[in-house]
């Protein structure tokens, strides 16, 4: 290998590996929160396709040098330091590409991903202690050093194939989808959206099966899930459990103290709660299939221009290409009742309103028409609340507080001890109406695993709904007790319809 064809890949691998740092990082923030200071310095916005291109690039130059090496080797004499040093570079650089594409198939993720996390690290020990000692030796005459002094027709032949066949690498990839197989429902076949999974019919539906991985709690964040799908002439059924190690059926419970009464929480003053939360799964839907939750996620501080930031820091989703993504929210204690998923949607950034403490971008329920859940207080404020209801004595436990089965609040009635729970979760009515209620759904918890069945018409003529159909993607997260902090896999699953 020529010196000057040399220089100009160590250069592409600068370049390529300090765009994997830097939009890593951003992913770890995700998880890490002790990193929330380094924030600032790193970029924000849509990350995973520069994520995703860096790492095909790098992938098809790392097998390129290796091919090239072992053909025509670039003679040098480092000495002992920077052998081994350069050794430690070449390991990690293995590992986290490795790690990554695996990361991408959903395989082995219990192993990869703290791979990949710690990788990272030895990646910036390895900057550090390759790079110093040549500042060290050239000073302000390192980039004469790292940069090629005349470029020649072969080099620069040799970085065009590189660079091209790393974007159609990354090109296939990020379209690169998983097959969920819908079984065929005859029209006298019955599924009762029980959240029991037991009726024959589902044995014939093939089982899709996906490591998610970065959400809060769970066992190190993970979580296994598992989808089977039905369907007849007029709806889609599915069948999703997944593994969670502790059933969570509260959400924000009020604690009587001998001050009053005070809503319990760790994290939700930044809408980040992760401790006295209920247990949820979204499902996103899109007609495109574009890996990295096709172009909606949005992370940092204040990832949209223009638009204000986020109280956690993490970031935001939405959909700046005016397309619509569908949203199946469900969750354990506020829909769960209802036998309903809440029907929401990913859309572009809405306006700002006037006096709005959580600005949520892209994300926004259907519409309705009545019927509705809402917090039991009247104000927030992190030291004291006033509920808005008091329950009758026979709902004083329930973990939602129905309507006609409770008073207004009064002082005078408030005969509760200091330590006494309360849900902070009212129910307005037994349901919602309206688009908003587009998909049926139950999920019942049993040793470590959740059973969700929910159902949806293929086609249900609201602009906020993505049809039912051969080719629609599907991403499923799970959350354990967490607001926002969710399991995430990368490849999407796509029907195939028998029908």
């Amino acid at each position: 290998m020529r010196r000057v064809t040399f220089v100009l890949l160590h250069a592409l691998v600068i370049v390529l590996v300090l765009c994997s740092l830097f939009t890593g990082l951003r992913f770890s923030l995700l998880t890490q929160d002790w990193l929330m200071f380094i924030s600032p310095l790193l970029p924000q916005g849509d990350l995973y396709p520069w994520h995703l291109a860096s790492g095909s690039i790098l992938s098809v130059l790392a097998a390129g040098y290796l091919l090239l090496s072992l053909w025509r080797p670039y003679r040098s004499n480092p000495d002992l330091y920077h052998l081994w040093v350069n050794r430690l570079g070449y390991v990690v650089i293995v590992c986290l590409i490795c790690s990554g594409w695996f990361l991408w198939a959903g395989q082995f993720v219990g192993v990869m991903q703290p791979m990949h996390f710690y990788s990272l690290w030895l990646l910036l020990l390895y900057l550090v202690i390759h790079g110093w000692i040549y500042f060290i030796q050239h000073g302000k005459h390192i980039l004469s050093a790292l940069l090629p002094k005349r470029l020649e027709k072969q080099g620069l032949s040799l970085l065009a194939g590189v660079c091209i066949t790393g974007f159609l690498l990354f090109t296939a990839t990020r379209h690169s989808t998983e097959p969920l197989q819908v079984a065929h429902l005859g029209p006298d076949e019955f599924i009762e959206i029980d959240g029991k999974g037991n009726e024959p019919h589902w044995m014939r539906a093939p089982v899709y099966t996906i490591e998610t991985h970065g959400g809060a709690n769970f066992d190190d964040g993970r979580s296994t899930i598992h989808v089977q799908a039905l369907a007849n002439q007029y709806e889609s059924y599915f069948l999703i459990r997944w593994t969670d190690p502790s059933q969570s059926t509260h959400h924000l419970p009020l604690l009587k103290t001998q001050n009053g009464w005070k809503v319990q929480q760790d994290g939700f003053y930044r809408f980040d709660e992760r401790t006295f939360y209920e247990d949820k799964l979204a499902v996103m839907l899109s007609p495109s299939c574009i890996s990295g939750a096709d172009s909606t996620t949005y992370l940092g501080k204040r990832p949209l221009q223009g638009k204000p930031p986020n109280w956690h820091g993490k970031g935001f989703h939405a959909s700046m290409d005016g397309g619509i993504r569908d949203l199946w929210h469900w969750k354990a204690v506020r829909t769960n009742d209802m036998y309903l998923a809440d029907d929401n949607f990913f859309g572009p950034p809405a306006k700002v309103q006037q006096g709005q403490r959580r600005y949520s971008a892209g994300y926004q329920p259907d519409g309705k028409e009545s019927g509705a859940y809402v917090m039991n207080w009247q104000w927030y404020t992190p030291n004291a609340v006033v509920p808005k209801r008091l329950p009758d004595p026979k709902n004083a436990d329930l973990s939602v507080l129905p309507w006609f089965g409770s008073a207004p609040y009064l002082s005078k009635n408030d005969k509760y001890p200091p330590g006494s729970t309360l849900s902070s979760i009212l129910y307005r009515s037994n349901r919602f109406e309206g688009d908003r209620a587009d998909v049926r759904a139950r999920g019942l918890w049993d040793k470590g695993m959740w059973t969700l069945e929910l159902v949806r018409k293929h086609e249900t003529g609201s602009v906020h709904d993505v049809a039912l159909k051969n080719g629609t993607c599907m991403w499923f997260s799970a959350f354990d007790h967490a607001q926002v902090a969710h399991t995430r896999h990368i490849r999407p699953a796509v029907l195939r319809y028998s029908l």
